[in-house]
Protein backbone atom coordinates (compact mmCIF):
# COMPACT_ATOMS: atom_id res chain seq x y z
CA UNK A 1 0.00 0.00 0.00
CA UNK A 2 2.59 2.44 1.15
CA UNK A 3 5.33 1.40 -0.92
CA UNK A 4 6.03 2.92 -4.31
CA UNK A 5 7.38 1.24 -7.15
CA UNK A 6 10.55 2.84 -7.07
CA UNK A 7 12.43 1.73 -4.00
CA UNK A 8 14.81 3.83 -2.51
CA UNK A 9 18.31 3.58 -3.41
CA UNK A 10 21.45 3.17 -1.44
CA UNK A 11 22.89 6.41 0.41
CA UNK A 12 25.62 7.01 2.16
CA UNK A 13 24.11 5.72 5.53
CA UNK A 14 23.48 2.23 5.87
CA UNK A 15 20.14 2.98 7.28
CA UNK A 16 17.20 1.60 5.04
CA UNK A 17 13.62 2.10 6.06
CA UNK A 18 11.40 -0.93 5.54
CA UNK A 19 9.30 -1.30 2.35
CA UNK A 20 6.27 0.04 4.21
CA UNK A 21 8.20 3.19 5.39
CA UNK A 22 9.94 3.96 2.32
CA UNK A 23 7.75 6.76 1.15
CA UNK A 24 7.06 8.15 4.42
CA UNK A 25 10.63 8.40 4.89
CA UNK A 26 10.52 10.62 1.57
CA UNK A 27 7.83 12.78 3.05
CA UNK A 28 9.91 13.32 5.88
CA UNK A 29 12.85 14.30 4.21
CA UNK A 30 10.48 16.37 1.73
CA UNK A 31 9.44 18.84 4.98
CA UNK A 32 12.73 18.73 6.22
CA UNK A 33 15.12 19.68 3.47
CA UNK A 34 12.22 22.25 2.48
CA UNK A 35 12.11 21.66 -1.32
CA UNK A 36 11.52 18.75 -3.92
CA UNK A 37 14.93 19.02 -4.75
CA UNK A 38 17.03 19.45 -1.65
CA UNK A 39 14.81 16.51 -0.59
CA UNK A 40 15.98 14.16 -4.01
CA UNK A 41 19.72 15.38 -3.16
CA UNK A 42 19.81 14.40 0.56
CA UNK A 43 18.36 11.03 -0.43
CA UNK A 44 20.69 10.45 -3.75
CA UNK A 45 17.30 9.86 -5.68
CA UNK A 46 15.33 12.19 -8.78
CA UNK A 47 13.05 14.81 -8.06
CA UNK A 48 10.55 12.91 -9.73
CA UNK A 49 10.61 10.33 -7.85
CA UNK A 50 10.35 12.53 -4.56
CA UNK A 51 7.04 13.87 -6.10
CA UNK A 52 5.61 10.45 -6.45
CA UNK A 53 6.07 9.48 -3.06
CA UNK A 54 4.18 12.76 -1.80
CA UNK A 55 1.27 12.53 -4.48
CA UNK A 56 0.59 8.89 -2.71
CA UNK A 57 0.82 9.56 1.05
CA UNK A 58 -1.25 12.55 0.11
CA UNK A 59 -3.57 10.43 -1.79
CA UNK A 60 -3.67 7.12 1.09
CA UNK A 61 -3.64 9.50 4.39
CA UNK A 62 -6.13 12.05 2.41
CA UNK A 63 -3.79 14.84 3.46
CA UNK A 64 -4.11 18.46 3.05
CA UNK A 65 -1.39 21.10 2.66
CA UNK A 66 -1.01 23.55 4.91
CA UNK A 67 0.70 26.17 2.65
CA UNK A 68 2.64 28.86 5.21
CA UNK A 69 2.99 26.51 7.84
CA UNK A 70 6.94 26.34 9.66
CA UNK A 71 5.89 22.36 10.11
CA UNK A 72 4.23 19.58 7.84
CA UNK A 73 3.15 21.57 5.45
CA UNK A 74 2.47 19.24 2.84
CA UNK A 75 -0.53 18.01 5.67
CA UNK A 76 -1.10 15.94 8.91
CA UNK A 77 -3.04 13.88 10.71
CA UNK A 78 -3.33 11.38 13.28
CA UNK A 79 -3.26 8.28 11.26
CA UNK A 80 0.20 10.27 9.62
CA UNK A 81 1.61 10.38 13.82
CA UNK A 82 0.96 7.42 14.54
CA UNK A 83 3.08 6.16 11.17
CA UNK A 84 5.64 8.32 12.16
CA UNK A 85 6.44 7.32 15.54
CA UNK A 86 6.20 3.57 14.42
CA UNK A 87 9.06 4.55 11.64
CA UNK A 88 10.92 6.42 15.14
CA UNK A 89 10.72 2.79 16.64
CA UNK A 90 12.05 1.42 13.88
CA UNK A 91 15.11 3.76 13.57
CA UNK A 92 15.95 3.42 17.30
CA UNK A 93 15.97 -0.55 17.01
CA UNK A 94 18.14 -0.13 14.51
CA UNK A 95 20.36 2.14 17.26
CA UNK A 96 20.16 5.17 14.96
CA UNK A 97 18.49 8.91 16.11
CA UNK A 98 17.50 11.46 13.02
CA UNK A 99 18.69 14.27 14.51
CA UNK A 100 18.39 17.80 13.11
CA UNK A 101 20.10 21.25 13.43
CA UNK A 102 21.05 24.63 11.37
CA UNK A 103 24.13 25.00 9.50
CA UNK A 104 26.31 26.85 12.43
CA UNK A 105 25.98 23.44 14.21
CA UNK A 106 26.10 20.77 11.61
CA UNK A 107 29.54 20.48 11.76
CA UNK A 108 28.91 18.52 15.28
CA UNK A 109 26.91 16.02 13.84
CA UNK A 110 29.92 14.65 11.81
CA UNK A 111 31.81 11.47 12.72
CA UNK A 112 29.16 11.07 15.10
CA UNK A 113 28.32 7.43 15.25
CA UNK A 114 24.38 6.16 14.91
CA UNK A 115 23.17 9.77 13.65
CA UNK A 116 20.54 10.17 10.63
CA UNK A 117 21.52 13.68 9.41
CA UNK A 118 19.11 15.67 7.52
CA UNK A 119 19.68 19.20 5.42
CA UNK A 120 20.72 21.44 7.51
CA UNK A 121 17.81 24.51 8.60
CA UNK A 122 17.98 27.49 10.63
CA UNK A 123 14.52 27.20 12.60
CA UNK A 124 13.37 28.53 16.23
CA UNK A 125 13.67 26.48 19.42
CA UNK A 126 9.22 26.19 18.83
CA UNK A 127 9.90 25.02 15.44
CA UNK A 128 12.46 22.04 16.09
CA UNK A 129 9.69 21.35 19.20
CA UNK A 130 7.08 20.72 16.88
CA UNK A 131 9.23 18.93 14.29
CA UNK A 132 10.45 16.30 17.30
CA UNK A 133 6.99 16.34 18.88
CA UNK A 134 5.16 15.28 15.44
CA UNK A 135 7.77 12.47 14.84
CA UNK A 136 9.54 13.99 11.89
CA UNK A 137 12.74 14.23 14.15
CA UNK A 138 14.37 12.01 17.12
CA UNK A 139 16.04 14.63 18.10
CA UNK A 140 17.54 18.53 17.33
CA UNK A 141 20.32 20.29 18.31
CA UNK A 142 18.90 23.24 19.94
CA UNK A 143 20.95 26.89 20.29
CA UNK A 144 19.84 29.50 22.92
CA UNK A 145 20.46 31.79 20.60
CA UNK A 146 16.80 30.36 19.07
CA UNK A 147 14.91 31.11 22.02
CA UNK A 148 12.52 34.24 21.70
CA UNK A 149 14.16 35.45 25.11
CA UNK A 150 16.67 34.86 27.25
CA UNK A 151 16.20 31.75 29.62
CA UNK A 152 16.03 33.11 33.50
CA UNK A 153 18.84 31.40 35.58
CA UNK A 154 18.78 27.97 36.80
CA UNK A 155 15.20 27.38 34.77
CA UNK A 156 14.92 24.23 32.14
CA UNK A 157 14.01 24.19 28.98
CA UNK A 158 10.27 22.91 28.21
CA UNK A 159 8.11 21.54 25.96
CA UNK A 160 5.52 19.04 26.51
CA UNK A 161 6.05 15.39 25.97
CA UNK A 162 10.48 16.81 25.11
CA UNK A 163 13.64 16.65 27.26
CA UNK A 164 15.95 19.36 26.53
CA UNK A 165 19.40 17.86 27.72
CA UNK A 166 22.18 20.59 28.33
CA UNK A 167 25.33 19.73 25.53
CA UNK A 168 27.62 22.61 27.10
CA UNK A 169 28.18 26.22 25.74
CA UNK A 170 30.35 27.00 22.60
CA UNK A 171 31.87 30.60 21.79
CA UNK A 172 30.98 31.83 18.09
CA UNK A 173 33.72 34.18 16.46
CA UNK A 174 32.89 36.43 13.69
CA UNK A 175 34.74 35.59 10.71
CA UNK A 176 35.30 37.19 7.21
CA UNK A 177 37.35 37.77 4.41
CA UNK A 178 37.18 41.16 4.64
CA UNK A 179 38.67 41.91 7.74
CA UNK A 180 36.87 45.71 8.51
CA UNK A 181 33.18 44.76 7.50
CA UNK A 182 31.04 45.60 10.25
CA UNK A 183 28.12 43.38 8.37
CA UNK A 184 26.96 40.29 9.75
CA UNK A 185 24.79 37.36 7.60
CA UNK A 186 22.42 35.48 10.23
CA UNK A 187 19.55 33.13 10.07
CA UNK A 188 16.51 35.01 9.52
CA UNK A 189 15.41 36.85 12.78
CA UNK A 190 12.40 34.70 13.70
CA UNK A 191 14.56 31.37 13.57
CA UNK A 192 17.77 32.91 15.61
CA UNK A 193 16.18 36.03 17.45
CA UNK A 194 18.46 36.76 20.48
CA UNK A 195 21.80 36.21 18.07
CA UNK A 196 20.19 39.45 16.16
CA UNK A 197 20.51 40.99 19.32
CA UNK A 198 23.55 39.99 20.15
CA UNK A 199 25.05 40.94 17.06
CA UNK A 200 23.54 44.54 16.66
CA UNK A 201 24.43 45.19 20.07
CA UNK A 202 28.36 44.49 18.92
CA UNK A 203 27.66 47.13 16.82
CA UNK A 204 26.92 45.59 13.27
CA UNK A 205 24.36 45.39 10.37
CA UNK A 206 22.60 42.20 10.10
CA UNK A 207 21.96 40.78 6.73
CA UNK A 208 19.69 37.71 6.78
CA UNK A 209 20.60 34.68 4.41
CA UNK A 210 17.50 33.58 2.42
CA UNK A 211 15.48 30.61 3.81
CA UNK A 212 16.07 28.76 0.32
CA UNK A 213 19.60 28.86 0.73
CA UNK A 214 20.23 26.71 3.54
CA UNK A 215 23.82 24.68 2.38
CA UNK A 216 27.12 25.64 4.16
CA UNK A 217 28.58 26.44 0.69
CA UNK A 218 25.39 28.87 -0.18
CA UNK A 219 26.03 30.43 2.96
CA UNK A 220 29.90 30.67 2.80
CA UNK A 221 29.42 31.77 -1.13
CA UNK A 222 26.94 34.65 0.16
CA UNK A 223 29.42 36.26 2.81
CA UNK A 224 32.17 36.40 0.39
CA UNK A 225 30.32 38.10 -2.46
CA UNK A 226 28.83 40.53 -0.15
CA UNK A 227 31.53 41.50 2.28
CA UNK A 228 29.67 39.71 5.24
CA UNK A 229 31.51 38.20 8.59
CA UNK A 230 29.73 34.71 8.99
CA UNK A 231 29.38 33.61 13.08
CA UNK A 232 31.26 30.46 13.47
CA UNK A 233 32.99 28.09 16.08
CA UNK A 234 36.37 27.88 14.75
CA UNK A 235 37.89 25.37 16.78
CA UNK A 236 35.00 22.62 15.14
CA UNK A 237 35.70 23.96 11.66
CA UNK A 238 39.59 23.54 11.66
CA UNK A 239 42.46 26.72 10.88
CA UNK A 240 42.57 24.29 7.42
CA UNK A 241 38.55 24.82 6.42
CA UNK A 242 38.99 28.59 7.66
CA UNK A 243 42.62 29.24 5.41
CA UNK A 244 40.62 27.14 2.14
CA UNK A 245 37.87 29.49 2.45
CA UNK A 246 39.59 32.81 3.17
CA UNK A 247 38.12 33.79 6.37
CA UNK A 248 39.83 34.38 9.29
CA UNK A 249 38.57 35.93 12.60
CA UNK A 250 37.17 39.96 13.34
CA UNK A 251 39.89 40.91 16.01
CA UNK A 252 39.22 41.65 19.37
CA UNK A 253 36.15 41.06 19.33
CA UNK A 254 34.56 38.88 22.50
CA UNK A 255 33.36 35.56 21.54
CA UNK A 256 29.35 35.60 21.21
CA UNK A 257 28.43 32.95 23.68
CA UNK A 258 25.79 30.07 23.53
CA UNK A 259 24.32 27.45 25.51
CA UNK A 260 23.10 24.16 23.10
CA UNK A 261 20.50 21.47 24.24
CA UNK A 262 19.95 17.91 22.53
CA UNK A 263 15.96 17.99 22.46
CA UNK A 264 14.91 14.37 22.35
CA UNK A 265 11.29 12.70 23.49
CA UNK A 266 11.28 11.77 26.28
CA UNK A 267 10.46 8.02 25.54
CA UNK A 268 14.10 8.48 24.13
CA UNK A 269 15.83 9.72 26.67
CA UNK A 270 16.87 6.06 28.18
CA UNK A 271 17.47 4.16 24.91
CA UNK A 272 20.90 3.57 24.16
CA UNK A 273 21.25 5.33 21.03
CA UNK A 274 20.08 8.47 22.50
CA UNK A 275 22.52 8.01 25.40
CA UNK A 276 25.54 7.32 22.58
CA UNK A 277 24.70 10.33 20.70
CA UNK A 278 24.34 12.76 24.07
CA UNK A 279 28.15 11.55 25.30
CA UNK A 280 29.29 12.33 21.24
CA UNK A 281 27.71 15.39 21.45
CA UNK A 282 29.10 16.57 24.69
CA UNK A 283 32.49 15.20 23.66
CA UNK A 284 33.16 17.27 20.60
CA UNK A 285 31.94 20.70 22.25
CA UNK A 286 34.04 20.25 25.28
CA UNK A 287 36.78 19.71 22.93
CA UNK A 288 36.26 22.66 20.91
CA UNK A 289 35.34 24.71 24.72
CA UNK A 290 38.95 23.29 25.67
CA UNK A 291 40.34 24.20 21.95
CA UNK A 292 38.86 27.85 21.90
CA UNK A 293 40.01 28.78 26.20
CA UNK A 294 44.27 27.16 24.97
CA UNK A 295 44.17 29.78 21.59
CA UNK A 296 43.05 32.51 23.43
CA UNK A 297 45.02 31.82 26.48
CA UNK A 298 48.45 31.72 24.02
CA UNK A 299 47.55 35.05 22.24
CA UNK A 300 47.17 36.59 25.35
Amino acid sequence: MLASATRLPRVASPYRPPMPLEDLHVLDYLELAGSQARAGAALAMHQSTVSRSLQLMQQEFRLEPERGSPVCRHGHNPCLQHLRLASREHRLMEGLLRIGTDVLHQSLLAGLAGVQRVPPRCRSGDHWAALVGHGLLDGAIVSAFSLPQPLPPGEELRWDGLRALPLGRLGLRLVAAPPGTRRVLLPPRGAAPLLHQAVVALGFVVEPQPVACQEPAAWVKRARDRGLALPLCPPLLGTDWLAANGLEPLAELPPLEEELWLLLPEVAVNTNPARQCLEGLRAVISQAHVAAATKAEVQR
